[in-house]
């Protein structure tokens, strides 16, 4: 072996062996943490890689908390390191080749026509390399720098990580074209050489202009500078990996393959007969997805960029909560790993806690209470980091452990306890929305094909009741076989477990399955998209599996059939605010917009909609919560709608109906734009068969 494979070799094997060392107390990390299963459904969790890490999806769509042109400079970069690989492979096996310019080693299986794509992706990537330092140094985009508290900005202004990298990838770029462009200029008799020549433009020009500028035994010098430069450039980046934000460049793949891929509105169910704790209060309480989570975050600030409490300057921005928990599990990775083989704390039985209390002095009680659980961030995260529960399961340490939540929230628990509804009002007043209306109820038809669930909202407050009374005009418009639960109807403790309190939700939720279970329920009907979400994807749980169908489905399979018959008589300007709850964790789209199109709406679109719209700001327990006038989201959301100039903003949400109503309100503007639930539009112009 040559001289310089023994160097290379030994190089190779310093790099090597540091950056598996790094690695491997990584992974004893995530042995580390608590269980969960992420093993299943291979099929999707391939498809879920093939789509959105090697497909890029997050980062080339259209996404209002991020611009385009960022999402493709990273395509770019990541596609040609993917490209870039075979070659540096190549370059590598060189080494142990007669010699490492004239080529004696290739794994260019393509031959001719890798050369060009590998040429061009290159000088792409070293554009991608241009417009990232832009953007960091010189415009400053605010998804990258806007979301640090005021006293790290200062310390954290330089992101000296993010230009290191970029400057090595630079380097690489640079090295590449020189090393191909010397080796062509300078061995114009090699026939092999000459052929590749054929296909690398780009290498041959930046060669040639090497050999006229400095000639051509410079170019071969500067080749074999290069072939160096390259090769060790890559084992240092290597190992700048694990200990960097740029780890994602390892973990964002298997991330994304350990993705959720039951229902997204589904919360993990606790174990409150068995479990020592509840909720996650010590750092190491978190899963080992939870922890992959946080070696996956590429700091993007797409998620904070999307979060209604960020817009809102409260103090929750995804992003930091997340690199908060990350720094915190590194300084402690030793303790956490320790603890694995020391499970005990002397006596064999008590588990070791690493740390502190995360919740409070890592991350404060009111950055979690900040939180709407409207999902944006997550999907809005390039690598799918799962955020709301995480946040959860810390809300549920502060309740259940602690008793340490704010003080509106005591009557809120106490009202859902004794009175089964947030309100507090008595049970006997749930169905009086229907007087006069003769509503059947199971009792009376326990034959009856659906059962119509209300919700508290739709039972008690007064202008949901409207709602309530217009959806049940239009079913009863088309002649559908339909009942209430009437006085017998509980609440499902939504709201209870969003904020934490799982206990109190899990004692709600079983007496309604109980309730529906006793009349051999099997299809629910709701307009409301917290007890649709709520019913269908968390009551299978605690074993109450139902056909849960949401107003707007069925009455547009209702026109669609011709049992309901519906006039274009609304020509209204109307916007469509998606609910978070329907909209990004059920899909539930394009059925309230079809019915509002059949009833004649000139349906319009805000600039945040379908996937990425804003939450109203009520969603997650926040309805219940206080919130100062200059930080409610639904002021936010309330302005985005009237940016569009709407006569009606239309709605299918009790929550976003209060919010947004309120938020009109607060604009004097009451007498020019209505608030109103889709299915009041429908009752308006429907008529009995």
């Amino acid at each position: 072996m040559k001289m310089t494979g023994i160097l290379f070799t030994l190089c190779i094997l310093a790099a090597v062996g540091v950056f598996f060392y790094q690695l491997w107390r990584r992974f004893q990390l995530l042995r580390s943490a608590a269980p969960v299963s992420r093993f299943d459904r291979i099929p999707e969790r391939v498809r879920a890689v093939l789509v959105y890490a090697f497909g890029q999806r997050k980062f080339v769509r259209r996404n209002p908390g991020a611009e385009r042109s960022a999402g493709w400079m990273h395509f770019f970069i990541f596609w040609g390191f993917i490209i870039l690989g075979i070659q540096i492979l190549t370059l590598f096996g060189r080494a142990y080749s007669d010699s490492f310019v004239v080529p004696g080693f290739s794994l260019h299986l393509l031959g001719g026509p890798y050369s060009l794509l590998r040429d061009f992706m290159e000088v792409a990537v070293l554009c991608a390399v241009g417009v990232a330092l832009v953007r960091w140094g010189i415009t400053h985009a605010p998804r990258l720098y806007g979301y640090l508290p005021p006293e790290r900005r200062l310390r954290d202004k330089s992101h000296w990580e993010a230009y290191l990298i970029l400057l090595l990838i630079a380097i690489l770029m640079v090295a590449g074209l020189v090393y191909d462009g010397g080796r062509i200029v300078s061995h114009p008799n090699n026939m092999q050489i000459v052929r590749d020549a054929r296909w690398e433009p780009l290498s041959t020009l930046v060669g040639v202009a090497l050999a006229k500028v400095l000639g051509a035994s410079f170019a071969l010098r500067a080749s074999n500078v290069a072939w160096w430069v390259h090769n060790l450039v890559v084992l240092v980046f290597l190992n700048l990996l694990p200990p960097s934000k740029h780890f994602h460049i390892i973990t964002a793949i298997p991330n994304i393959f350990f993705s959720k891929l039951e229902p997204k509105g589904r919360l993990s169910k606790q174990d409150l007969e068995n479990d020592s704790r509840f909720g996650t209060s010590h750092i190491d309480h978190f899963t080992w997805k939870q922890m992959l989570d946080m070696f996956s975050c590429t700091e993007c600030g797409r998620c904070s960029s999307n979060c209604p409490a960020t817009a809102s300057k409260k103090p929750l921005a995804p992003r930091q909560l997340l690199l908060d928990l990350r720094d915190y599990l590194y300084r402690h990775q030793d303790e956490i790993i320790e603890k694995r083989s020391h499970p005990g704390k002397g006596d064999g039985t008590e588990p070791l806690e690493v740390g502190e209390n995360i919740v409070g002095p890592v991350i404060h009680d009111d950055t979690l209470w900040a939180c709407t659980t409207c999902r944006a961030c997550e999907e809005a995260c390039p690598p799918m980091i799962e955020y709301v529960d995480k946040i959860v399961d810390m809300r549920r340490h502060l309740v259940q452990e602690e008793a340490r939540f704010p003080k509106e929230l005591t009557r809120t628990f106490k009202n859902m306890e004794t009175q089964s509804n947030p309100w507090g009002l008595d049970s006997e007043q749930r169905f009086e929305w229907a007087e006069r209306m003769n509503v059947p109820t199971l009792a009376d038809k326990p034959d009856a094909e659906f059962l119509y669930y209300v919700g508290c909202a739709g039972s008690y407050d007064d202008r949901n009741k409207k709602t309530t009374q217009a959806f049940v005009r239009v079913l009863q418009k088309a002649g559908v076989n339909f009942a209430c639960l009437a006085r017998e109807e509980l609440c499902n403790g939504e709201t209870a477990r969003r904020l934490g309190n799982e206990y109190l939700y899990q004692s709600m939720a079983q007496m309604l399955i109980e309730t529906l279970n006793k009349y051999k329920v099997r299809k629910i009907i709701v307009n409301c998209p917290h007890c649709f979400n709520t019913i269908k994807n968390e009551f299978p749980q605690f074993g109450g599996s139902y056909e849960v169908i949401h107003a707007s489905d069925l009455v547009r399979q209702l026109i669609a059939s011709g049992r309901l018959k519906i006039s274009a008589e609304f020509p209204k300007r109307t916007v469509y605010h998606d609910s978070c709850y329907y909209g990004r964790y059920n899909d539930v789209f394009d059925d309230p917009r079809t019915v509002l199109s059949r009833a004649g709406a000139q349906v319009h679109e805000m600039e945040r909609h379908h996937k990425f719209s804003m939450c109203c700001g009520a969603g997650g327990g926040r309805m219940w919560l206080e919130e100062e006038r200059d930080k409610r989201v639904n002021l936010l959301r309330t302005e985005q709608a009237l940016q569009v100039d709407p006569e009606v903003i239309a709605v299918s949400c009790p929550y976003c109906m209060a919010m947004l109503s309120d938020g009109i309100k607060a604009k004097d503007l009451g007498e020019k734009v209505q608030t109103l639930d889709v299915m009041e539009i429908v009752d308006e112009v429907t008529r009995e068969l």
